[in-house]
C-alpha cells in the first residue's frame, strides 16, 4: 500500500464482519483470505448518495495488483 499510495500502511478495526468469509474459511480451511476495499473519508459508504473516488480505485488497483506480484515473487 505504501508503493501505491506513498504513505505506510494503517490498520482499523470496526465490529462488522463479512458473511461470505465464513463460508471460505469452512468450505476452505487452509486458504489464507485477504480482504480488500474502496473507501475513503468522503466516499460516504452505504449512503444513498455512496460514491468513491476514481484515484482511490486507482490506487487500490494498483495496492492489489503488487500485492499478488509480491506474493508470488515471496512464494517462488
Amino acid at each position: 500500500m505504501r508503493e501505491a499510495y506513498g504513505v505506510p500502511m494503517t490498520t482499523l478495526g470496526q465490529g462488522g464482519s463479512i458473511p461470505l468469509c465464513n463460508v471460505f474459511a469452512d468450505t476452505y480451511p487452509e486458504a489464507e483470505l485477504i480482504l480488500m476495499g474502496v473507501e475513503e473519508p468522503m466516499g460516504l459508504i452505504h449512503a444513498p448518495n455512496e460514491s468513491v473516488d476514481p484515484r482511490e480505485l486507482e490506487a487500490m488497483a494498483l495496492t492489489e495488483a503488487l500485492f499478488l506480484q509480491h506474493y508470488a515473487s515471496a512464494r517462488g
